[in-house]
């Protein structure tokens, strides 16, 4: 007992020496970070500035800005004459003023393009100069280079520590501390010198860059300033590509349009290295497989006129003959084994296919080799051919391990076949996941959830994926809107899906040659059951059949040929029937039904070493086109209302939306991202009014997050029962748009203040009223919040908390003006979600 009160005590003091410490660190002020710095040192405490001068007008400012975008702007004009035809390049700037004829509109035009051209190569080379000599100090601001937080408790931490010999002392300062960045350590003058040489590599071949140790206030601090004097721009003049091969030459005159060095454009080391390897690719496109960027040699003249650069592009000396004609593919040879050591004792001949494995039967179908290479016994050797065999065989999703080879048939001089080799090992067969979460959501409902599939790889040794898949989820009503120990939206959900998932379209009446991109086709059977306590129990099935293909990485095309639901309600409460009697419109969207869809989505990905990423998706759906078309060749009106499938009414609607993201980084120190939604449906024939599930909706974690989830539209509608509002505000229309702003806190803590803004509006007054009917005009009539939000990056997942503050709500509030929240408090929302909003 003794023992256990003394390690209480020991460990009391411990606490209370660890907060004394922490607290003392705190009142030691700013001095305190440098107090016991190593004599010889600095501590760095940012950039103090980045000029730019080498321009002979100006003030210091206008040297800075000023002065550099007129030099651009008279550098511009200049290649603009040149592109124009108005300026021979081979001539002097002097002997041809005189000469100018006035420009056209037409000429002022491609004045303007090259004015915007030079702008943007100067931006180009702005950025990556500042990106070499920028370096952040301690504690720095959002990630900024010259600002610091007033907060350094890393510092402090050091400078009271650092000497300590006690256990306390060496834990506090493992632990907390933050090594201090000295100015030895940030090498501003290797820093200047490789900015230089970015200059360089970027046309500036006289510029340099400067920089200057300028001590502060306290003589242990100091700020750097950096001076970058770019002089004049060299650009390219004449490029010359001669002394090809005739077959290769024929190909670099057709492809001059793509080239990424061009007469009149800033010479640059990057481009000169592009053009290279564009050069090559163009080559090995077209058979030349042992091409590669070292046999293309760039020769660059500067003395025949000063500010441009004459270049020369032509083959390499000494390139080997086998690198300098062109290839044919011959047979291709495949290995597959089960696992590792497989012994390959069977031996299989298709047509140009030699497939070997093990057992007796091959791992995977020889077709499924087949329809994977894009290329035949005496096709011409194609680069993106081999891209596109590899994809398509990766996409097959089975094996563990591939490779691809190719071989000359033989060592003669004028060999000229390729065979091609394959190694591939069969990935494991089954594949099993658990999924359990948590959900919080924006309506106050809370709980657990849990997910179980399991699925077999190569199910029919075509590639495969067969997969059962079993979760359900329980919520419960938090907060407001819970009554007692059982809330009105407490609800639970069981389901199951079975699919089959088949690495290629299966089309019938159409050949598999015609259809040779990447691909996966799609059959999904599920079921749902769902419980609403004291509203109803419903179950929904569907049977669906989805077509995924893509001809362009960034370009996906999705394809829903058949897609069948049914919505039956098994139960219903008395208190679900009055709000169904009261709302026509609720009960027709969610009544049983059939909803017999197609749909089509096409969504752009930018590449992903694209430096403003941009994402967008185009979908259009349609429900019982085809069966209301099958009544009206059995005599029925195109618009009766009485149609039913299996004694059961179907619905009829067509919908489209269309979403785009765009993130734009701002040199590194954060990111603007912003989403646009729109989104419209049109119920006919035997529906007037759309599914419930199908209708659009505002308010929410990944809406306008100062609203919960359906609590705004349709128009400037506002619910007469806050109880049951959040069931009948959704509509036909949807227009939405969010901003925000993202940057860096410590760490993977992140920040983000975002605006968002949006409605929805009904395309009949039958619901909530002629203000809910959509106009253009009515585009005013939107919900605005504003707020700020934190996301920790687990690397694997992102857990975002958002707090909303509404601005302006497009229902009467009772408050007069723009910003008409009644009480401020009113106008929070809070969000716990996984994942970016967009």
């Amino acid at each position: 007992m003794r023992k256990d009160n003394n390690r209480y005590k020991a460990l009391r003091v411990l606490l209370l020496r660890f907060i004394l410490g922490f607290v003392g660190v705190a009142t030691l002020g700013a001095c305190s970070t440098t107090k016991h710095l190593p004599e010889d040192e600095q501590l760095y405490v940012g950039i103090d500035e980045i000029a730019y001068n080498g321009y002979k007008h100006g003030s210091a400012k206008q040297k800075a800005e000023g002065g550099v975008i007129q030099s651009i702007a008279t550098a511009a004009a200049k290649v603009g004459e040149v592109l124009e035809g108005k300026r021979n390049p081979a001539t002097t700037d002097s002997a041809t003023q005189s000469t100018l004829t006035p420009l056209s509109k037409s000429d002022r035009k491609a004045q303007k393009a090259a004015l915007s051209l030079a702008k943007k190569e100067w931006e180009e080379t702005q950025a990556e100069v500042e990106a070499v000599l920028s370096y952040a100090p301690n504690h720095a601001l959002l990630g900024s280079n010259s600002v610091r937080s007033p907060f350094r408790f890393g510092l402090w931490l050091y400078n009271a520590y650092v000497n300590d010999t006690t256990k306390f002392g060496r834990w506090m300062f493992r632990n907390f501390a933050t090594t201090p960045v000295f100015i030895s350590s940030v090498s501003p003058d290797v820093r200047a010198k490789v900015a230089t040489n970015t200059l360089r590599n970027y046309g500036y071949f006289n510029g340099k860059v400067e920089y200057d140790v300028r001590t502060q206030k306290n003589p242990r601090t100091a700020k750097i300033a950096y001076n970058i004097i770019p002089n004049e721009l060299w650009r390219y003049g004449h490029i010359n590509y001669r002394h090809f091969p005739t077959l290769q030459d024929s190909l670099v005159r057709a492809s001059l349009p793509q080239a990424t060095i061009k007469e009149g454009h800033a010479f640059s080391a990057i481009t000169l290295e592009k053009e290279r390897t564009r050069l090559s690719n163009l080559f090995r496109e077209h058979g030349y497989y042992f091409h590669t960027p070292t046999f293309v040699a760039l020769q660059a003249d500067t003395f025949e006129r000063k500010g441009w650069v004459e270049m020369r592009v032509q083959p390499a000396p000494q390139i080997p003959s086998w690198a300098n004609r062109p290839w044919a593919v011959g047979k291709t040879y495949v290995n597959v084994s089960r696992f590792a050591g497989d012994s390959l004792t069977t031996h299989l001949e298709r047509r140009n296919l030699s497939l070997s494995f093990g057992g007796k039967r091959p791992p995977l179908r020889p077709y499924m080799w087949r329809h994977a290479l894009f290329f035949r016994r005496g096709d011409r050797y194609s680069l993106s051919r081999e891209k596109l065999s590899l994809e398509k065989l990766n996409d097959i999703g089975v094996f563990s391990h591939l490779d691809m080879s190719f071989i000359p048939r033989d060592t003669t001089a004028t060999a000229d076949t390729l065979d091609v080799y394959i190694n591939a090992t069969i990935d494991k067969l089954y594949t099993a996941s658990l999924e359990l979460n948590a959900k919080i959501k924006s309506n106050q409902q809370a709980g657990p959830g849990l997910a179980f599939e399991l699925a077999k790889l190569n199910a029919f040794n075509g590639g495969e994926r067969v997969a059962f898949k079993i979760y359900g989820s329980h919520e419960w009503q938090t907060g407001a809107g819970a009554e007692g120990g059982n809330s009105l939206l407490n609800s639970y959900e069981l389901g199951t899906q079975l699919s089959f998932e088949i690495p290629r379209f299966l089309l019938p009446f159409v050949s598999r040659r015609r259809l040779r991109f990447p691909a996966t086709t799609t059959f999904a059977l599920n079921g749902n059951w769902r419980n609403r306590a004291n509203f109803y129990q419903m179950v929904t099935g569907g049977l669906s059949a989805n077509y995924k293909w893509y001809k362009k990485r960034t370009l996906t095309h999705s394809l829903t040929l058949f897609n069948m639901e049914y919505n039956k309600l098994l139960s219903t409460t008395e208190a679900f029937d009055y709000i169904m009697d009261e709302n026509p419109v609720l009960y027709v969207s969610m009544r049983n039904q059939y909803i017999p869809s197609m749909s089509y989505t096409l969504t752009y990905s930018s590449a992903a070493t694209h430096r403003n990423p941009v994402w967008a998706q185009l979908m259009v759906k349609e429900a019982g086109l085809l069966t209301n078309s099958i009544y009206k060749m059995a005599g029925r009106s195109w618009g009766e209302k009485s149609k039913r499938l299996l004694g059961t009414p179907f619905s009829q609607f067509v919908k489209i939306t269309g979403e785009v993201h765009h993130q734009v980084n701002i040199r590194g120190l954060f990111t603007l991202a912003s989403r646009l939604f729109a989104g419209a449906m049109f119920t006919y024939g035997n529906s007037d009014f759309a599914p419930y599930a199908e209708q659009f909706y505002v308010g929410g974690a990944n809406s306008v997050r100062a609203f919960t989830v359906r609590s705004v539209g349709p128009g400037n509608y506002k619910s007469a029962s806050s109880k049951y509002a959040y069931l009948d505000q959704t509509g036909d229309v949807k227009v939405e748009a969010n901003v925000e702003a993202r940057f860096p806190i410590m760490g993977s803590l992140h920040g983000a203040v975002f605006l968002d803004a949006g409605n929805v509006w009904t395309v009949r007054t039958e619901t909530a009223g002629e203000n809910a009917k959509f106009a253009f005009s009515k585009l005013k009539d939107v919900a605005v919040g504003t707020g700020l939000g934190l996301r920790y990056d687990l690397s694997f997942l992102v857990l975002r908390f958002d707090l909303g503050v509404a601005l302006h709500a497009p229902y009467e509030t009772g408050k007069r003006g723009w910003y008409n929240i009644a009480k401020f408090s009113d106008g929070l929302a809070f969000h716990f979600a996984i994942g970016y909003p967009f």
